[in-house]
């Protein structure tokens, strides 16, 4: 974790609950101060009411002061019952004041110490998990029991200390008395706002729900076809054998493919096409590799597969692992359903940082755990094999992979070149190939921390050889096809049929998805012709901002020189002051603002055409293709925000000018943003989603009169596809 993500992360847990309490007691001082206030004039007007009383009882006619002005007794008798009346209303409003911070106060210490306290047992959590496997289970399994219930608290929290501090700023409002159709359309404003606020928070009962589902294990997705026993009697055996032979379970299910290396599962498995769903154990065996390698080969890389499921690593595979794939899964999903708004990010990404934290506590100790599991299953594998057997294995998988994956991405090129036998075509391939190491295969560093296998040299090492024993040895031989096939073919007896099956789908997946990309792309290419100029139409809009400036520093005038506040409360004076100065400084911002609109909508902010997109500041237009990313945000000002490519170069931008619609280009992050007041076309204005089609549409049409480009040039197919 970087010092940044360190940074961020004590915000959103500590920091902002730090915050909210800061905000709650400085709210609770207030209330107390202002209930403190009103109890001291409640006193002060019984006395004076009771005086009043007792000279209107002896026929005392003398005049009295009340409020700065002289009055008769029985009349300054009428207004201090009035203002009595006032003050117990207001009483009663600062009643609720001081009981709002009492609440929020106690809820933001709760978040502050629930937030503290996850941080450090995670921590500590992360470093337990590294003394030993069966503690990194315990651990995990306790915490993501606890976990849920901890995020939906940390929600639910700062969902009450929000909406009680908004709650207490907005009281004092309703606390005046309803005199003038001024405060009654006042009260209504703020309550709106309220609710506008607070709308968001409709979701979080959904948001919940994913947290508490955050534990829950989900299919792992694998394209390949299900070997039963009646299909392959003879490697059935041979694996039964060998789990035997290891003391390990037995896999429920035999799953053969062209896609992935050799490894086991515990997960449920929805298998492509057909989605069919496969509980259990499963074993997946890769038939091109299974096919090039030795039996002793096989043997021992099966064996050390299959040592996953003997001994202590039984539970570890069967239990531990399904659940933490599937979080580290869910956690993804769970952001993505968090991205909502302002209001609805703050009061869920806290609790979102903190699942994503805890996951990255324990991706240390799973990484260290997996890699020391990979040596024991090594070990395992060479008491069947030999440990030169299990060591040629590592090889020749590294060596062959690589060229399996090229092969294979050519062909998905050309899908409309797919072999028939797509097993035999592999092999032919690699028979024409050099077969040596990538150049980092035997580096003694490992590359990243998180990384699941040890090194191969460290892994090489640990089977008691040397790096000399194994370079350029048998791992490296050719390959033949023909006595490949023949024996796989002893263990696999329908392997040709099988292999043509799962070519042939594979292939006609690739054909029909290149067909329908084809079709897209055509169709995406077509549907735009001439350019689109756009401009920020909002000169009416400026000039309306314009006026609202100029009402602004009449209104402000007004509610410092015009307003009647005599007799009111210091407090109210001085918020109605300060009131004057908020609206001759938003009036100003709002006057600059306007005519900055007036002065901008002349000026082409955008040119879209269906090869590229030319901005004010831009002396060349930058081709539409170069963008792999876009989006729009529609808050503080409706904006659209364009990415480029890692491998794009950077377009020259001018300097930006405050009176021009101008683009800005982040060089670090690569996006490219324009933000206008009002985005229109031919004098007609956009919408966010309008603007988001439009938008779409011709980056579209760029990429894809792109891509038909390439593909015209390339006869063989289209670049970039995939399966």
């Amino acid at each position: 974790m970087t010092s940044r993500d360190k940074r961020i992360l004590a915000w959103r847990l500590a920091l902002l609950p730090l915050l909210l309490m800061a905000i709650a007691i400085w709210q609770g001082h207030r209330a107390d101060a202002h209930r403190t206030l009103l109890l001291e004039e409640k006193a002060q007007l019984h006395s004076f009411i009771a005086d009043m009383a007792h000279m209107e009882a002896v026929n005392d006619s003398r005049r009295v002061q009340f409020n700065g002005k002289s009055y008769e007794p029985y009349v300054a008798h009428s207004l201090a019952n009035n203002w009595l009346d006032t003050v117990e209303h207001e009483l009663s409003f600062a009643r609720v004041g001081a009981w709002l911070p009492h609440f929020s106060v106690r809820f933001s210490i709760l978040l502050t110490l629930l937030g503290v306290a996850s941080l450090l047992a995670f921590h500590w959590a992360g470093k337990a998990a590294m003394v030993s496997r069966d503690r990194l289970v315990r651990l995990f399994l306790t915490v993501s029991q606890v976990l849920p219930v901890i995020l939906v608290a940390c929600i639910l929290l700062l969902t009450l200390t929000a909406v009680l501090e908004i709650g207490y700023e907005a009281l004092w409002l309703f606390a005046l008395e309803q005199t003038s159709s001024g405060v009654i359309k006042l009260q209504l404003l703020v309550g709106f706002l309220m609710l506008a606020m607070l709308w968001p928070l409709y979701r979080l009962p959904g948001q919940l729900k994913n947290m508490l589902q955050l534990f829950k294990t989900e299919p792992l997705d694998i394209y390949g076809g299900e070997l039963t026993e009646q299909q392959a009697p003879a490697l059935w055996a041979r694996v039964r054998d060998l789990a035997k032979r290891l003391e390990a379970l037995e896999p429920e299910n035999i799953v053969v493919g062209f896609l992935d290396g050799f490894y086991v599962t515990s997960s449920d498995v929805l298998l492509h096409p057909g989605e069919r769903r496969l509980q259990g154990r499963t074993l997946y065996l890769p038939l091109p590799l299974l096919a090039v390698l030795s039996r002793s080969e096989s043997d021992a890389v099966i064996a050390h597969e299959l040592a996953h499921f003997s001994g202590e690593d039984t539970e570890y595979s069967m239990r531990f692992m399904p659940i933490y794939q599937g979080a580290g899964r869910n956690i993804g999903v769970v952001g993505e359903h968090m991205e909502g708004g302002l209001l609805q990010g703050l009061l869920t990404m806290p609790a979102y940082a903190l699942a994503v934290h805890f996951m990255q506590r324990f991706d240390f100790a799973v990484s260290h755990w997996s890699r020391k599991r990979e040596l024991l299953a090594d070990a395992a594998g060479a008491r069947i094999g030999g440990p030169k057997a299990l060591v040629d294995s590592l090889m020749r998988i590294s060596a062959l992979e690589a060229l399996i994956d090229h092969h294979q991405a050519e062909l998905c090129m050309r899908p409309q070149e797919w072999p028939e036998d797509l097993l035999a075509a592999t092999l032919e391939y690699l028979a024409t190939q050099r077969i040596c190491l990538p150049d980092d295969e035997l580096a003694d560093e490992l590359g990243h921390p998180t990384d699941s296998h040890p090194p191969t040299r460290q892994r090489i090492q640990a089977l008691g050889l040397s790096v000399e024993d194994v370079r350029g040895g048998a791992a490296l031989r050719p390959v033949v096809p023909a006595q490949a096939l023949a024996c796989l073919a002893e263990q696999v007896p329908d392997l040709t049929v099988l292999s043509r099956e799962l070519g042939a789908a594979i292939g006609s997946r690739l054909q029909q998805q290149r067909n329908e990309v084809h079709e897209y792309l055509q169709a995406r290419a077509e549907a735009v012709e001439g350019d689109c100029i756009i401009h920020e139409g909002a000169q009416w809009r400026g000039r309306l901002l314009v006026a609202v400036c100029i009402a602004c520093l009449g209104a402000a005038l007004w509610v410092r020189f015009g307003l009647n506040v005599q007799g009111a409360k210091p407090g109210l004076v001085s918020f109605l002051h300060l009131s004057a100065l908020l609206i001759v400084a938003a009036g100003m911002w709002v006057g600059v603002m306007g005519w900055r609109m007036v002065r901008r909508a002349a000026t082409p902010a955008m040119v879209l055409t269906p090869l590229s997109v030319q901005f004010a500041n831009t002396p060349e237009p930058i081709a539409l293709h170069l963008f792999d990313q876009y989006g729009i945000k529609v808050s503080p000002q409706l904006s659209v925000v364009l990415k480029l490519a890692d491998d794009a170069p950077l377009p020259v931008f001018h300097k930006r000018r405050f009176w021009e619609p101008d683009a800005k280009l982040d060089v670090k992050t690569r996006w490219v943003s324009l933000a206008l007041g009002r985005w229109s076309v031919n004098g007609k204005g956009l919408k966010a989603g309008e603007l988001a089609e439009l938008v779409e549409r011709y980056l579209e049409a760029g990429a894809a009169r792109q891509a038909l480009q390439e593909y015209e040039a390339t006869p063989s197919g289209l670049s970039g596809g995939g399966t």
